[in-house]
């Protein structure tokens, strides 16, 4: 039984893959869509495959529907970091880069490093996801309009006055529409409750928390915090060590969404407290305070959601 490794390359509108079987790649390109998705299906089914593997990058909404449908047929799918694609890359030292010398480059890495299989969210948290991420994007909308009133000129303040009314509407609607959802799934709720006895999250956070991160899939605090790209990466050369930073290898939307409840939890959370004051005393920056205090947030909110107990100061949660 010969395995095969099948790479790729996922842009807007159309996918590049390279199959890679026998020391021989083939490529083709398929839309990227449900009709592309079924024809690739196709393919792979026509081939009579013994043994395949799909690796595709992690990058995002465009990523996911082709993840889901070729996980739900049946395959093994694994989703990497762009980054470490990246790596291979450099360390292959090419110097082409098109979408299809990309679908062969992602079909070599998953051979050489055999990625572990990825795992959709449960529908529950994917539905909860796709609703806070519209919330995000047009609460994003609503912003950009309400500091472009001042700026516009009077004849056409009607009209962005209109957009952010209808903006406002939309929000508020989805919102219900969370609220909704949190009702009719308890254990999403009893878990919101419990991140909302963390000092620093607060609701809106904690239900961001379980939209990005299902935590039941992680068996440690210190694998949240990597898929959140928030661990420490040394940057250090010969006997010269130049500082210590976020790996920033992992999920950018959730640092971007834990960075100000960081700060409030430096300032009003016990544990965090007592951590960034201690690491104040070692002569660290501030902002390296905040992105070990974000590192430390998620840990509390592990070892909280994995006890199913609420937020004690006295008890070392996640570590």
């Amino acid at each position: 039984m010969s395995n095969s490794f099948l790479g790729i390359d996922v842009a807007k509108l159309k996918l590049d893959v390279a199959l890679l079987r026998d020391d021989k790649t083939r490529t083709r390109q398929f839309d990227n869509s449900t009709a592309g998705f079924q024809a690739l299906q196709a393919w792979l089914t026509s081939l009579h495959l013994d043994n395949l593997q799909v690796c595709l990058e992690a990058t995002g909404s465009y990523a996911e529907a082709i993840a889901v449908f070729l996980h739900q047929a049946g395959y093994r799918v694994s989703v990497v970091n762009p980054l470490r694609i990246k790596g291979e890359a450099q360390a292959q030292m090419k110097r082409n880069k098109t979408d299809r010398a990309d679908a062969r480059l992602i079909a070599d890495f998953c051979q050489k490093h055999n990625p572990p299989p990825w795992q959709p969210p449960s529908p529950a948290v994917a539905e909860l996801q796709a609703i806070t991420r519209r919330l995000e994007v047009l609460e994003e909308m609503l912003q950009a309009e309400k500091n472009r009133l001042p700026v516009t000129p009077v004849k056409t303040q009607p009209s962005v006055q209109r957009m952010i009314a209808n903006l406002e509407q939309e929000i508020e609607e989805l919102n219900h529409s969370i609220d909704d959802h949190f009702d009719k799934h308890p254990e999403l709720k009893e878990q919101s409750r419990l991140l909302q006895t963390i000092p620093g999250i607060g609701e809106k956070t904690a239900k961001f928390l379980l939209a990005e991160i299902d935590f039941s899939r992680y068996e440690s605090a210190r694998a949240v915090a990597a898929y959140a790209g928030v661990t420490p990466r040394k940057n250090q050369s010969g006997t010269s060590v130049k500082g210590t930073n976020l790996s920033k290898l992992g999920n950018g939307r959730i640092r971007k969404g834990i960075y100000f409840p960081a700060i409030v939890a430096k300032n009003h959370n016990e544990l965090v407290k007592e951590f960034a004051k201690r690491l104040e005393e070692r002569g660290k920056s501030q902002m390296q305070i905040v992105c070990a205090s974000m590192r430390k947030l998620l840990h509390i909110a592990f070892g909280v959601l994995k006890n199913k107990t609420p937020y004690n100061p006295n008890l070392a949660f996640g570590g």
